[in-house]
C-alpha cells in the first residue's frame, strides 16, 4: 500500500475514534490513550499527526464533520430532478434536521469549545462562507432555469436563507421534536422559497422586498 495511502488511512482511523469517544465521554474526558486503543495507533504516532493533542483532532473532527455537510449538499444538487429551488428546499431541510441529529450525541463540554472558540469560530466561519456560495450559486441556477427573476440580488437572497437557517440550529429557545422541527422548517422555506418563485413577483418578505429587487 502507498504510504501516503497509509497515512490518510491513519490519520481517519485516529479522527474516526476520537469523534465517537468525544461524542460518548465528552472531550474533556477522554483521554489520549482512550483515542490510541479505539483507533489501535500509537499515542506517539498520533502525535505525529496532530502535534497538540486533543485540540488538534478537535479541529479535524469539526472539519470532517462541516467537508461531510458540504459533500452531501453537493450530492443532493447533483441527484435531485426537482427544479432548483425544490432541490434547495431539500438540501436547506436536510442541513437542519442533520445537525439537529447530531446535537442529540453533541457532548463536547462547553468549557472546551470557550478555550478553542477562536479556532472553532474561523472554522464554523469557513463553512458558512462556502454555504452562503453553495446556495448564491443554486439560486443563480434557478434564475437561469426562470424560476426566480433575474434581477434579484440573489446574494442578498441567500443570506437571508442563511439568516433563516439559522434559526433552526441548536441551540433552541426550546426543546423541538424532530418531527416539529421538521414540520416548522418545511413551511418556513417553503413559503419562503415559493414566495422567491417568479410567478409570484415577491419574494414573500414583506419591506425586504426593496432589498433582495435591484
Amino acid at each position: 500500500m502507498p504510504r501516503k495511502k497509509v497515512i490518510v488511512d491513519r490519520r481517519s482511523r485516529i479522527v474516526q475514534a476520537a469523534d465517537s469517544l468525544f461524542n460518548h465521554y465528552g472531550f474533556e474526558k477522554t483521554t489520549m490513550e482512550d483515542i490510541s486503543r479505539e483507533s489501535g495507533v500509537p499515542r506517539a504516532t498520533i502525535y505525529l499527526e496532530f502535534p497538540t493533542g486533543k485540540e488538534d483532532i478537535l479541529m479535524a473532527c469539526i472539519e470532517r464533520y462541516f467537508g461531510q455537510m458540504l459533500a452531501d449538499m453537493r450530492e443532493i444538487a447533483r441527484q435531485s430532478k426537482a427544479g432548483r429551488l425544490e432541490t434547495l428546499r431539500q438540501i436547506i431541510l436536510h442541513n437542519i434536521l442533520a445537525n439537529y441529529d447530531h446535537s442529540l450525541e453533541f457532548r463536547y463540554a462547553p468549557d472546551n469549545i470557550d478555550r478553542y472558540g477562536r479556532r472553532v469560530r474561523a472554522e464554523m466561519g469557513k463553512f458558512f462562507q462556502e454555504r452562503l456560495e453553495f446556495y448564491t450559486d443554486m439560486l443563480k441556477q434557478a434564475a437561469i432555469g426562470g424560476e426566480v427573476p433575474m434581477d434579484y440580488d440573489l446574494t442578498r437572497l441567500a443570506e437571508i436563507i442563511t439568516h433563516g437557517v439559522r434559526a433552526f440550529m441548536p441551540p433552541f429557545s426550546h426543546r423541538f421534536s424532530r418531527e416539529e422541527l421538521e414540520r416548522e422548517a418545511t413551511a418556513f422555506f417553503s413559503l419562503l422559497l415559493s414566495g422567491a418563485a417568479k410567478q409570484n413577483g415577491l419574494i414573500g418578505l414583506g419591506s425586504h422586498e426593496s432589498i433582495v429587487r435591484h
